[in-house]
């Protein structure tokens, strides 16, 4: 049975409950089913260590005590999922403000304000209401998981958490005494290879040493 330390790899189809709406997925076949097209992804299982954040605390508690190849449906409320809707995070902005960085605002669209993600709500005479709050916030959500596989092997799961922050996988790993080597054909920002230095001490082995070189 997993447990909270697991490395546990899931497929998922994350929906709205009210309305059925998908959110998220790492299924293909789900995608092309329900025309949902993500540009430069790549559909495969996501890596989630239940004590970790990677994804919602409630989807990775729901994993603990469960085994490989279970499918289930989760349910999880607003208040557990990105918390209740926030009147107060609703401002209301002129259209000059868009205007003046080439936006042409539409509801529901979502982008970026005062360095904050906002939702745009209503467009109605020269005024624009946006929403800072998260764009699932006060939405029950329900997920519809499936357990892949447990990894096991050290590379493996350095290699797992390498693909989490950077979103590929490495070219290769190398791991000699203490040491973790991962190549990658591109520039890692240091943000992210200072997150992943900090889970491969947490999570896999606290005395290895991780070093990102460019292959």
């Amino acid at each position: 049975m997993i447990n909270e330390k697991d490395f546990v790899l899931i497929n998922f189809v994350g929906r709205v409950k009210s309305s059925g709406k998908v959110f998220d997925l790492t299924r293909k076949d789900v995608a092309e089913a329900e025309d949902i097209h993500q540009e430069n992804f790549t559909f495969a299982p996501v890596l989630v260590i239940p004590e970790s954040n990677y994804v919602l605390k409630t989807v990775g508690e729901s994993l603990v005590n469960k085994n490989v190849g279970d499918k289930y449906t989760l349910e999880v409320p607003a208040e557990k999922a990105f918390g209740k809707f926030d009147p107060k995070l609703v401002k209301t902005f002129g259209m000059s403000a868009f205007r003046e960085n080439n936006v042409n605002p539409s509801v529901g669209d979502v982008l970026m304000l005062d360095n904050k993600l906002a939702t745009i709500l209503s467009v109605s005479g020269g005024r624009v209401m946006v929403s800072f709050n998260n764009p699932l916030a006060g939405k029950d959500l329900v997920y519809e998981i499936e357990i892949m596989k447990v990894i096991e092997d050290v590379r493996e799961k350095c290699e797992a958490i390498f693909e989490h922050y950077a979103g590929k996988k490495p070219q290769s790993t190398e791991i000699s005494e203490n040491n973790v080597k991962i190549a990658y054909n591109e520039e890692v920002k240091q943000y992210t290879v200072d997150a992943i230095k900090s889970d491969v001490a947490k999570y896999v082995n606290k005395d290895l040493s991780v070093e990102i070189v460019r292959s």
